[in-house]
């Protein structure tokens, strides 16, 4: 089997076990969400943020992580139609949350997503500390590796994605945008 895209994380708990339902990527039909980062306190809120998820997305939740939970939310805020404004709404969502029943950090959020055609990425955070993220095209490879940390250490032609940013890959081409959420809630 041949694929011209794909998700692959590594991943680590944030309170939530590790187990194969808890992993990412987590996958509704053609979608497919990887989430590095943390709500903060979602403990303390977790059945508010169940309750966000729309009854004809519910029973596509297999774990108890706040990554699946903001991936359903999203698909419920429009994500087909609207990948930036709906993760927008959907994160905007889980920070006012965070900030009335949570702890900081609020939000931060790397995440990658698809629709299995395009690679959508943001990098954002409530405070200072967003976590990073970068991409790289390689002509060699034929293709982008978008990262958490840069594979190579020994090159340096990685490009850092700024803070507050959604991306979107389609191919070589790449559009950078500014990632609001709270500006989004607001607006909503």
């Amino acid at each position: 089997m041949k694929s011209s895209l794909f998700l692959a994380h590594v991943r680590a708990s944030t309170g939530t076990a590790t187990s194969r339902n808890n992993c990412h990527p987590f996958v509704v039909g053609h979608w497919s969400f990887m989430h590095n980062g943390q709500i903060g306190g979602y403990d303390a809120f977790r059945r508010a943020a169940e309750m966000m998820i729309p009854d004809s997305l519910y029973q596509q939740r297999k774990g108890a992580t706040d990554s699946e939970a903001l991936f359903l939310v999203a698909l419920g805020e429009g994500l087909e139609a609207d990948p930036k404004c709906a993760l927008e709404r959907a994160a905007a969502r889980f920070e006012a949350l965070s900030r009335e029943r949570g702890g900081a950090p609020h939000m931060r959020l790397t995440a990658a997503f698809s629709d299995g055609v395009r690679l959508y990425a943001v990098r954002y955070a409530s405070d200072d500390a967003a976590p990073t993220l970068y991409h790289k095209w390689s002509d060699t490879r034929r293709g982008r590796a978008v990262v958490s940390e840069p594979l190579e250490e020994d090159q340096s032609d990685w490009e850092e994605i700024p803070p507050g940013s959604f991306c979107t890959f389609e191919g070589k081409s790449v559009t950078i945008e500014p990632f609001r959420p709270v500006a989004r809630a607001v607006a909503a």
